[in-house]
């Protein structure tokens, strides 16, 4: 098999059928070795980061005194989290999927966007997945959105949990076949084996007649646009409350897309990033615009040199993350409502997935080393 962080590798992926690119992706997660440890950084109020809520900001390891803030190894069920093959990072939750097909979640529960059943006051948890009392199994995918969560299972049906206000947990009936899911602020998408999208939740439906579609993804604020990845690698975006011929064509080229509170991503074939969307914090293109409607689009540059050699991204709320070849990650953008610079954990690499929540970060990594002591 081509290497995973080659270009040719990341190039192909977006060029073949989406249901090959979930194999291909699952396969490689699943061989990592060593076992992977799941760690996570940034806002912990809820137990986000860690999976542990604070008593008191400076009661977890790894928190720092008189802030929500903290960096360390996940722990789920009192276990420290090593082996989940792929996760993704909510407003206040985090997921992961277990190599055994089940699902783990951590931070904010009051909705049971978390572990599917809802927490009391003060509504945080961490714990498997249960839907109607029975652990979910046989996944193949997660997604977390605002206050909601997807789950791809291997029959092709997805399975939701959480908020359901604008219908955005209520998966249509009949709805099969699909390879791949997103999730966002209220709206939920899926992507079929025949390369369509359907939607739900909150008014957006996709573009009349799209098809040929590879990835799909949808930004977490309430009212949000939606991405496709096309197989020829063209980057559509859509917006909710217009009619169905709104589509507009961002970027051309590339092989992965993610979209985050307010600014999305694309991943271009020759390794390099394009961002668009809200910008005062430089979180679109890594270069904070400062007047005008603070929305910017272009290459992603760090400290005046284009960001290269990365094979995949994540956008979070008003910052971003990339993974580089060599397993290192680049943070660009602020955090914590824009109040600090967004930042990676020091000793954080052999990384093999990363994500990025509203104001929390997650990566799995097979270097365990430098967060072995901080649970």
């Amino acid at each position: 098999m081509e290497p995973h962080n080659s270009p040719r590798f990341v190039t192909a992926l977006a060029r073949v059928g989406a249901w090959l690119i979930v194999a291909v992706l699952h396969q490689y997660l699943l061989a990592a070795t060593p076992p992977a440890l799941v760690v996570g950084w940034g806002n912990n109020m809820a137990g986000q980061a860690t999976g542990v809520p604070p008593l008191g900001f400076a009661a977890v390891p790894g928190s720092i005194p008189g802030s929500p803030c903290a960096t360390g190894a996940v722990t789920v069920a009192g276990q420290v989290l090593t082996n989940a093959v792929t996760i993704s990072a909510g407003m206040s939750h985090g997921l992961a999927l277990r190599a055994d097909g089940t699902a783990v979640g951590w931070g904010g529960n009051f909705l049971g966007e978390a572990t599917g059943s809802s927490t009391p006051y003060p509504g945080m948890t961490n714990g498997a997945v249960t839907i109607a009392g029975q652990v979910l199994s046989n996944l193949t995918a997660v997604a977390a959105g605002r206050f909601h969560s997807l789950g791809l299972k291997r029959d092709g049906t997805v399975v939701a949990w959480g908020a359901n206000e604008s219908g955005q947990a209520a998966v249509p009936e009949g709805l099969g076949d699909v390879v791949a899911i997103a999730a966002g602020g209220n709206h939920s998408l899926a992507l079929k084996r025949d390369m369509t999208v359907v939607a739900w939740g909150q008014r957006n439906d996709p573009p009349n007649g799209l098809s040929n579609v590879v990835a799909v993804a949808v930004e977490g604020e309430t009212v949000a646009p939606a991405l496709a990845l096309m197989k020829n690698g063209t980057v559509l975006e859509w917006g909710p409350g217009a009619g169905p011929e709104r589509a507009r064509v961002v970027v051309t080229n590339a092989v992965a897309i993610s979209a985050g509170a307010s600014h999305s991503l694309a991943l271009l074939a020759d390794g390099t990033v394009f961002g668009w969307g809200l910008n005062g914090g430089g979180g679109a293109t890594g270069v904070p615009t400062t007047n005008g409607s603070y929305s910017a689009s272009g290459p992603v540059a760090i400290n005046g040199q284009p960001l290269d050699h990365v094979i995949a991204i994540t956008a979070g709320n008003g910052y971003s993350l990339a993974l580089k070849r060599g397993g290192t990650v680049v943070a660009w953008g602020r955090w914590d409502n824009g109040l600090h610079p967004a930042t990676v954990p020091a000793g954080l690499s052999n990384i093999v997935a990363i994500a990025a929540g509203e104001n929390f970060c997650l990566a799995i990594t097979t270097n365990a080393a430098p967060f072995a002591l901080r649970r």
